[in-house]
């Protein structure tokens, strides 16, 4: 009985944020990193007292949460109400494998109870779209990048516990929780394509082009950029939740023609070169050019602007001019 009730009088004193810096004593076992693109960690064994922590990476576009996952061992349900998970926020220095005492303060405590597993769900900027099963415990108030780095331990809640129950060992796994999105990236190589007439489209949906990338829902996408004068391009992409997706975009450029329609016997120049006005489709390219057309002592000579991807028909005829005397 003496034991229960300075059990219950220990929650009573330590429920809620500590104001001032604890001490937190024990060695780290496992240092986890959660940001984007990060994978779960490794499924480690904890024993009491063994502190494991928690660092915040600075790419975090699609993360909200991290998820500490705590296997529970027998000793559980034979002494109940003996254990408690432990989450120390504002740890200092970083936590680290060869040092074993930090100062921190007391994020919350959380008793754990005749469960097979423990979840413990600690929301980043907003709990929105965090709801809880009943071996679930989602902290009510989200965290900033100010409580990081964390630090958690199972420890015991009362003291002089059986040795049996000293010595349980828990398994414990952190993994990232991230917003049902993905990212499309597009890649424009050696920066020589502008982005600004860049045009998107989704799934048949035009988007505005991002350099930072564009948000989506996961799933396999229909891709197609346009852009004046170029060949469009087209890809199928797929989006993971949490990751980022690659699309290189080189475009090639659609090529100009000029088709020439003139009287037997006319010799062309484009630019001073010759060329066969009966050849269909002259390749030239965009930019200013000078045409030149002969027809026996007669020439012509006409300036004219290729864009990329455009065709020019030109027409060459002879009229007759009757005047009056």
């Amino acid at each position: 009985m003496k034991k229960r009730i300075f059990s219950l009088l220990l929650i009573f004193l330590s429920f809620g944020p500590c104001i001032y810096a604890d001490t937190i004593h024990g060695k780290i076992t496992s240092v986890t990193t959660v940001e984007d693109d990060s994978s779960s960690s490794a499924s480690l064994p904890v024993r009491l007292e063994d502190n494991w922590g928690i660092l915040l990476g600075e790419q975090r576009e699609f993360l909200r949460g991290v998820e500490i996952q705590i296997g529970l061992p027998e000793e559980v349900s034979i002494y109940g109400g003996t254990y408690a998970v432990f989450v120390y926020g504002k740890v200092n220095p970083q936590p680290d494998i060869n040092r074993s005492s930090y100062q921190g303060s007391l994020l919350f405590f959380k008793v754990i109870e005749e469960r097979r597993r423990l979840f413990i769900q600690l929301p980043l900027e907003s709990a929105a779209g965090f709801s809880g099963a009943p071996d679930t415990y989602i902290h009510k108030t989200p965290l900033g990048e100010a409580d990081f780095p964390l630090v958690f331990a199972v420890m015991p809640i009362m003291k002089g516990i059986p040795e049996q129950a000293a010595k349980a060992l828990f398994h414990a796994e952190v993994h990232p929780l991230f917003r049902n999105v993905g990212k499309l990236f597009i890649s424009l190589p050696g920066g020589e394509n502008s982005s600004a007439d860049i045009k998107v489209f989704v799934d048949e949906k035009a988007l505005d082009f991002a350099a930072g990338g564009i948000l989506l829902e996961p799933g396999i996408r229909k891709v197609r950029l346009e852009k004046p004068g170029y060949a469009p391009l087209n890809a199928t992409v797929g989006i993971d939740r949490g990751k980022t997706a690659v699309m290189e975009a080189v475009f090639l450029r659609k090529e100009s023609t000029l088709q020439i329609n003139a009287p037997a016997g006319t010799r062309a120049f484009l630019d001073g070169q010759a060329v066969n006005p009966e050849t269909s489709g002259i390749p030239v390219e965009s930019g200013e050019h000078t045409l030149s057309m002969k027809l026996g002592d007669y020439q012509i000579n006409k300036r004219f602007t290729v864009e990329p991807g455009k065709n020019y028909s030109v027409s060459v005829y002879l009229d007759i001019l009757i005047n009056e005397e």
